[in-house]
C-alpha cells in the first residue's frame, strides 16, 4: 500500500485531530504516555496555517498525519540553522505495520534534502523498538540528551 504525503487543508483540520486522539489513546492504553489527551484544534490549526502539518493518505483516507517544523536544540545540542524537524508522527492503529511510518521519514528525509538542510528527529530514549527503527530507516544515531525527567535519542538524515 502506498500512501501520498502532502501539506494537510485546514479543511482536515477535525479528521487529523480525531486521528491524533484516536493514536494518543491507543498509546496511553500501552503505558506510553507521549502525548496529552485531547488534542486541541486550536494548536493543530495553528500548525495548519504554518503549512508544518502533513497527512499520509491511502485512497483519500488519511491514516497517518506528522509535523515538520524548523529545528531548533535538543538540551543543548546544536543543529545547523534552517534544519527540519520532523515530529508527531502518528498512523491509525489499523494501519500501523504496513510501511506507512517508513514512507513518512523518507518522505521527510526527501524535503530536507531538496532543501540542503539535514532532518532530525527524536523518541524516548527507552522506546527500544523506535530508536531501531528510525537507524533502520538509515537516520544517523546523534546520541541522547536530557529532557526534563528522562532522556531523548536524537537522530539526524544525511
Amino acid at each position: 500500500m502506498a500512501a501520498t504525503f502532502k501539506v494537510a487543508d485546514l479543511k482536515k483540520c477535525s479528521d487529523i485531530v480525531e486521528l491524533y486522539n484516536e493514536v494518543t489513546l491507543q498509546l496511553q492504553r500501552k503505558g506510553i504516555q507521549q502525548w496529552d489527551y485531547p488534542w486541541r484544534e486550536d494548536i493543530v490549526k495553528e500548525a495548519i496555517d504554518r503549512r508544518e502539518v502533513y497527512t499520509a493518505e491511502l485512497n483519500g483516507t488519511i491514516v497517518g498525519a506528522f509535523w515538520i517544523g524548523r529545528a531548533g536544540h535538543f538540551s543543548g545540542l546544536r543543529v545547523e540553522e534552517g534544519s527540519q524537524y520532523l515530529s508527531k508522527i502518528a498512523i491509525l492503529p489499523n494501519y500501523q505495520g504496513h510501511g506507512f511510518g517508513r514512507g513518512i521519514v523518507s518522505f521527510a528525509c526527501t524535503l530536507a534534502k531538496t532543501a540542503g538542510k539535514p532532518m532530525y528527529l527524536d523518541c524516548w530514549a527507552g522506546n527500544h523498538k523506535l530508536r531501531e527503527f528510525y537507524t533502520g530507516c538509515d537516520l544517523e544515531y546523534i546520541g541522547d540528551f536530557p529532557e526534563e525527567d528522562y532522556f531523548i535519542s536524537v537522530f539526524k538524515s544525511g
